[in-house]
């Protein structure tokens, strides 16, 4: 009679390998957990540069004001709504954001006239950070909005 030798891993094996994953994944956790916070803190950079360059644009292109209004007064987590300012034509609306990050602005109105520049909530500013103790000033980011309606995004905290 000829044995056959079974092929697989012995339950030790396999525990020592869940074991070996469990270990890295403890490791990699927290860092995991502040590069979400830092994409959160980023897209909501992007996502509120590519909007005020929208209603500026709006506002040339339609030769009429256009306003950035905030949903729940200077909190922009809440989200925004851009509204052309002669017939209250919504043009575009922003959610509320779910990531755990603070995300406020020193006005709830921001108006750009038929030039693109800002007449209401000039010079403006929105500093974006984790909710997190501890955040470190490259996880944070400042929206910074000129007189003359052009948006810049910078790392670090609004000075």
């Amino acid at each position: 009679m000829v044995t056959r030798r079974q092929a697989g891993f012995t339950a030790t094996e396999i525990l020592v390998v869940i074991g070996i994953v469990g270990i890295l994944a403890a490791i990699a956790a927290p860092s995991m957990s502040k590069m979400i916070q830092q994409q959160s803190v980023r897209a909501a950079s992007y996502d509120l540069n590519a909007d005020l360059v929208f209603a500026r644009s709006q506002a040339i292109t339609r030769a009429t004001s256009v306003t950035l209004t905030g949903a729940s007064s200077t909190d922009f987590n809440q989200g925004w709504t851009i509204t052309e300012a002669a017939g209250g034509t919504t043009l575009r609306t922003q959610g509320s954001r779910v990531g755990k990050i603070t995300f406020t602005g020193n006005a709830n109105v921001y108006t750009f006239d038929k030039t693109g520049r800002v007449t209401v909530g000039a010079p403006a500013q929105w500093a974006i950070a984790p909710t997190e103790s501890g955040a470190q000033d490259y996880m944070k980011r400042c929206v910074k909005l000129d007189p003359s309606g052009r948006p810049r995004t910078n790392e670090g905290v609004c000075s």
